[in-house]
């Protein structure tokens, strides 16, 4: 007989406390939190977005890569106000993090000794906040022993849910008898794990691209290398299009490509396979132009079918706009290459990247990396060949990599390395005495530790360096130690509104803001310590400064006065008073 019953309910971890956050004090001299406290989740002192205050910039002033100082907790706070908003592809696509084990053991930089309540209410709610920044096919790697493991792993079941669990990666970082800071159990603890969650498409792209090797109808296909493009001279310059467009076609001579032999395939497998790989990107195939194609045929009436050409043109609309375009022809076909076939790698041509989850000691040594980066940072210092071998299955070039337990800041050198953007986040002094240096060095092409040979790494690039700012508010009133403009951001923040460039406010002391979902909403800060009002001529001034805008919605945030009757105020116009706004939000009125 059927039953009925609908049971109800879930698979939840429980723990003391887990209805509050908590709250470091911070040593500002040793740059930790020493002592926590229990506070309610939207307790200003743990739920309030913060300025991130820029302190200096190293390398390329135009890099968007960012090292911050400041609580992990209140800087990704603020990082999801400043993300949202954004198009999914600038958001984060990795986020690796390697937090204190709550292994009782003592660093010099860290203390890894918290209580297993606190431990997973600072784990708690920093992975709600980094779920927040995650691209929707993002992934996460979060870095654990055994102490915790088990219990992160039903935590982050909670957080992302269950379905979003793709691997746990087993990682040997000792030899059976070289274990240093064992306990007093006998086993041998010579294994770290990585958890790792995210979405089912990327799943199926990290899947694809871990395992899809060149097969050999594609061997078949692209079986040329491009030796030589030769010397090119210009032939002609054509129009393509009705509004100005052209396009330069270049007659090549002495150009050169040689076939490569497939005979006997499997005989000669290994000598094929490093032939691809020695010459990976020179490697083409030819594609018969589309008959359909308006703007190829273009091309071809103006090529001999036996020569060398090439295109280039920069088109004015379409997804490519604005940028240079090239494209090869050889014997009137379209020459493509094989690097940029699918999602293929050099190494992919070679052999499959692994994708069991058991990463062994011979494949990524933790001995011998004391030295990398020039820095030291005992037992936490993870190789920069497994941050590698994550960014590799995870991410692509100029993708955005995240690290909020930054640590000695070796996520950001390999994502460095490697072409990516990055984020990262310490609390502690290493980001001055240890980052700093070490980002520096790669930057100057000077540390050739680690990565750096296996991915050619001769130096470029640059960082901005922040630290984060003060609380807003300031016993029940504004923060008046901020400038007045970082007092506007702070609270554009905490309403989703980006500061706006708008000069003719500036000299009033009033700074603009624009809403992140709303383009045509505006918001205005107005605080002063002195006895002022916001008179009418300037509001007025204000309202016709805007209508410029086309405007549909304006909150003036003010702490004086407003000399502008309710009932005349324009519509679309709200005013909200400071600091009460922002102190109701955490129930401090």
């Amino acid at each position: 007989m059927a039953n009925n019953k609908n049971y109800k309910g879930s698979l939840r971890l429980d723990w003391i406390n887990k209805d509050l956050s908590l709250y470091y004090e911070i040593d500002e001299k040793q740059g930790k939190g020493v002592r926590p406290v229990w506070v309610p989740k939207n307790d200003i002192r743990v739920a309030e977005p913060r300025i991130l205050r820029f302190v200096k910039s190293y390398g390329d002033p135009t890099s968007e890569n960012m090292l911050i100082k400041g609580d992990n907790l209140l800087v990704l706070r603020s990082l999801v106000e400043i993300f949202k908003g954004k198009p999914d592809k600038e958001k984060v696509k990795c986020i690796y993090i390697d937090p204190p084990f709550n292994s009782g053991n003592a660093f010099k930089y860290y203390d890894d000794n918290l209580q297993h309540s606190e431990w997973l209410t600072m784990m708690r709610d920093r992975l709600f906040l980094l779920k927040k920044l995650l691209r929707k096919d993002g992934v996460i790697f979060v870095h654990i022993n055994n102490e915790e493991g088990d219990y992160l792993r039903i935590l982050m079941d909670e957080i992302f849910g269950r379905d979003f669990f793709l691997t746990k990666i087993s990682w040997q970082r000792a030899a059976d008898t070289t274990v240093l800071g064992q306990g007093e159990t006998p086993v041998n603890d010579v294994v770290e794990y990585i958890l790792v969650y995210g979405s089912l498409a990327s799943l199926r792209k990290i899947f694809r691209k871990s395992t899809e090797v060149l097969e050999k109808k594609s061997f078949q296909q692209y079986h040329q290398i491009l030796k030589s493009i030769g010397t090119k001279k210009l032939l002609k310059e054509i129009e393509i299009g009705n509004n100005g467009e052209t396009a330069k076609i270049y007659l090549h001579k002495n150009w050169e490509i040689e076939n490569i032999s497939l005979a006997k395939f499997d005989q000669r497998f290994e000598d094929i396979y490093k032939k691809y790989k020695d010459n990976f990107k020179k490697i083409i195939r030819l594609i018969n132009p589309q008959k359909e194609n308006s703007l190829q045929q273009r091309f071809l009436k103006e090529m001999e079918r036996d020569n060398f050409y090439s295109v280039e043109y920069t088109p004015k609309k379409g997804k490519n706009r604005g940028k240079l375009i090239e494209v090869l022809y050889y014997k009137k076909n379209i020459v493509y290459f094989l690097k940029d076939f699918a999602v293929l790698e050099k190494n992919d041509i070679y052999k499959t990247f692994p994708m069991n989850n058991f990463w062994p000691l011979v494949d990524i040594p933790a001995t011998g990396i004391a030295k990398e980066g020039g820095i030291e940072f005992k037992r936490s210092k993870k190789p920069e060949k497994l941050i590698k071998r994550i960014l590799e299955i995870a991410t692509e070039k100029d993708d955005i990599v995240l690290d909020s337990f930054a640590g000695s800041g070796t996520t950001g050198a390999v994502a460095h390395k490697m072409g990516r953007r990055w984020l990262m986040v310490e609390i502690g002094r290493q980001a001055e005495e240890l980052i700093i240096p070490r980002l520096q060095g790669v930057i100057k092409g000077n540390d050739q530790t680690g990565v750096s040979k296996e991915v050619g790494w001769q130096g470029g690039g640059g960082f901005k360096y922040y630290k984060l700012g003060e609380s807003v508010i300031h016993e029940q009133d504004m923060n008046w130690a901020l400038k007045a403009e970082e007092m506007a951001e702070a609270v554009f923040l905490h309403f989703q509104y980006r500061p706006v460039k708008a000069e003719w406010l500036k000299k009033e002391n009033m700074y603009l803001g624009r809403h992140q979902f709303a383009r045509f909403h505006f918001a205005l800060s107005f605080a002063t310590r002195e006895v002022k009002v916001l008179t009418e001529d300037l509001y007025e001034k204000i309202i016709a400064g805007l209508d410029k805008e086309k405007f549909k919605h304006l909150t003036i945030f003010t702490n004086v006065a407003l000399a502008v009757p309710p009932e005349s105020l324009d519509d679309r116009v709200l005013v909200k008073k400071i600091p009460a706004a922002i102190l109701r939000e955490y129930n401090l009125l």
